[in-house]
This record gives C-alpha cells, sequence and structure tokens, in this order.
C-alpha cells in the first residue's frame, strides 16, 4: 500500500471518529433527560427516599365512591384545602389549573397520565358534590374529594399534609390553619415527593413532565 493510500485512509478513519464524536455530542445535546434531583429541588419538588404507602380510606367524590384505587395507574397531585377559603385555596387551585394548561400546550397527551385532585379539610361545610363543583370551577377535570374527618385526617398525615381541624363549630365564617403543600402520588398509588409552597405554574409543568415522561 502506498504512503498516498495510508495518508487517506488515516484522514478518512480522523473524520469517521470526529463525525461519531459530533453525531455523540448532538444526540447528547439534544435528547431529553430527565431532571436531576437538584434541578428537581430547584423547582420545588422533593422526592421521597422510598415511596409511602398509603392507608386505606373511603371517601367521596360527587356521588361517586374515592378510595385508594382511585389513586391509581395515573399520577396524582393532591392538595389539600377547603371551599370556603377566602385567598390562599383559591389562589393555589389557579395556579394547578394554569399548570394544567402548560401541560395542555406541551403535549395534551400529558393530561393522560396526571389527575389533579383537592381534598376537603372541612367537611362541615364541604359536602362531596360541593367540592367537586369547586375543584370544576377552575378545571372541568379537577376531582374535589370530601367525607369523613377521621378518614381526612388520616389522608392528610399519610402525605404529611397537616391541618388543624374544625368541627360542630358554631360559626360559619371560620378560617383553617393547614398546609400548602402539594403531594404528588405515583401510579402504583403511593405517597411519591411533594411540592413546597409558594407554587409556580412553570415549576410544577416542568417537574410534572419530567416526571411522567421519565419517571414510570
Amino acid at each position: 500500500m502506498s504512503q498516498n493510500n495510508n495518508i487517506r485512509y488515516t484522514v478518512i478513519s480522523c473524520l469517521a471518529i470526529i463525525s461519531m464524536v459530533i453525531g455523540l455530542f448532538v444526540y447528547d445535546t439534544v435528547t431529553e433527560k430527565e431532571l436531576t434531583a437538584d434541578q428537581y429541588k430547584l423547582l420545588k419538588f422533593y422526592k421521597l427516599n422510598t415511596k409511602r404507602e398509603l392507608s386505606d380510606f373511603q371517601l367521596a367524590s360527587g356521588n361517586e365512591v374515592f378510595t385508594n384505587d382511585d389513586l391509581k395507574d395515573q399520577w396524582n397531585l393532591i392538595f389539600m384545602g377547603f371551599a370556603s377559603c377566602p385567598d390562599m385555596c383559591p389562589m393555589t387551585m389557579n395556579q394547578i389549573s394554569k399548570t394544567s394548561d402548560l401541560l395542555k400546550a406541551e403535549s395534551p397527551e400529558l393530561l393522560k397520565d396526571i389527575t389533579f385532585t383537592i381534598v376537603s379539610i372541612d367537611p362541615d361545610r364541604d359536602s362531596p358534590t360541593k367540592i367537586l363543583n369547586y375543584a370544576q370551577a377552575f378545571n372541568e377535570d379537577f376531582i374535589g374529594v370530601s367525607g369523613a374527618i377521621d378518614e381526612i385526617y388520616k389522608l392528610a398525615t399519610n402525605l404529611t399534609l397537616p391541618f388543624v381541624p374544625v368541627l360542630n363549630s358554631t360559626e360559619n365564617n371560620y378560617d383553617m390553619d393547614h398546609s400548602m403543600n402539594l403531594a404528588l402520588i405515583s401510579p402504583d398509588g403511593k405517597y411519591y415527593g411533594f411540592f413546597k409552597s409558594p407554587h409556580n405554574p412553570e415549576n410544577l409543568a416542568k417537574a410534572l413532565k419530567s416526571l411522567i415522561i421519565f419517571a414510570r
């Protein structure tokens, strides 16, 4: 083989290697990846080290029974609030609604894998029908859940979303102290992690999109 042929093959080999390296770099750059733990934290999402089993519960949404089984087969973002809340609850529900809109704009298919739910901490004033109507006033696909206070409190404890119950009050315009965090349930019905308040729709949507696509 002549020296010219050797040079020619060397050049071709080098170009092939360079092309492969460039191709891998471009692929790595444009291919979407799941967010890292630190990136999730910047978006105020905190994943539990171990997913947590939920105690069995039985609540209701409208005229339908709502149990652990209703939290399976898709992601569920849960907020615990109440319909008579004057400010923080409607603000949070509005932020969740905007999050849903952002996900829908990104890809309508994403919304098939997640449900947004408000669980009332105020069953004395929020019947299952009232809280469902409240939820759907923000988005027709949202779910509102209520029921017996002991079942609600058990779920809140499981999800580390504390609140101070108000029972049999003689006042009708009382306020309630409760967590503003949002709990995320994985498709196997387990407590997966939480979003710390205050909430930002863009951050919520970005974190949820990554979770829905990659953390299956």
